[in-house]
């Protein structure tokens, strides 16, 4: 599931910084369950921001998601390779941080997946938002369940639609300061822990 790039229509993922190892990758995106599909209208390319529900199963791995009815994207959604972006923290790292002279940068993660669409019918639109709440709601002392919904309420899913997403593609890029040194290494991580960046937490797990 996770590719070799190919430069001329996926993401450009420098060696060092490619993620091949599926399991980390799905963590990943198990962790971050928002991101933005892309698809293309005829004219220009359009996105919206989603919640996202990661499944697999035997190898295969989809996604579950929904947008507002009155977006039109969602009229583009069977007929296309759809992209969904899904990031991670990242920061500014100062070169004023290593100990000699070279270029600031920004760190990020950041996963591409491409897949084939199809509009969820309306009982499996009540799964996947109970599954949702579920997800988010959890063990909260007053956690809102789907099924305990008032009709009226409820009745607001008229207003979106829902799909899947079946990801037959995929590339990974975490560029956490892999080509830093120990000394170099150890410093940024400090300096973005002093700033409040979560990417820090991220990289010190790193190594």
């Amino acid at each position: 599931m996770i590719n070799e790039p190919d430069k001329r229509n996926t993401m450009y993922v420098p060696k060092l910084y490619a993620v091949n190892d599926p399991r980390e990758v799905h963590d990943f995106l198990k962790a971050h369950p928002f991101g933005t599909i892309v698809t293309y209208d005829g004219q220009k390319p359009i996105a919206t921001h989603v919640p996202l529900r990661f499944h697999e199963e035997e190898g295969r791995v989809w996604f579950t998601t929904h947008i507002a009815k009155n977006n039109p994207q969602w009229q583009t959604i069977e007929d296309q390779t759809v992209l969904l972006i899904v990031q991670g923290p990242d920061a500014y790292v100062s070169a004023s941080w290593y100990g000699h002279e070279d270029v600031s940068t920004w760190n990020y993660q950041a996963v591409h997946a491409y897949g084939q669409a199809t509009i969820l019918n309306a009982d499996q639109l009540d799964e996947d938002l109970a599954g949702l709440l579920q997800d988010h709601e959890g063990d909260r002392e007053h956690a809102v369940v789907w099924e305990e919904l008032s009709e009226p309420v409820q009745q607001q899913k008229y207003g979106v639609v829902g799909f899947r997403i079946d990801i037959s593609d995929m590339q990974a890029a975490f560029k956490l300061s892999q080509n830093r040194n120990e000394m170099d290494y150890t410093r940024i991580v400090s300096e973005l822990e002093r700033e409040g960046c979560p990417i820090a937490d991220v990289m010190r797990r790193q190594r």
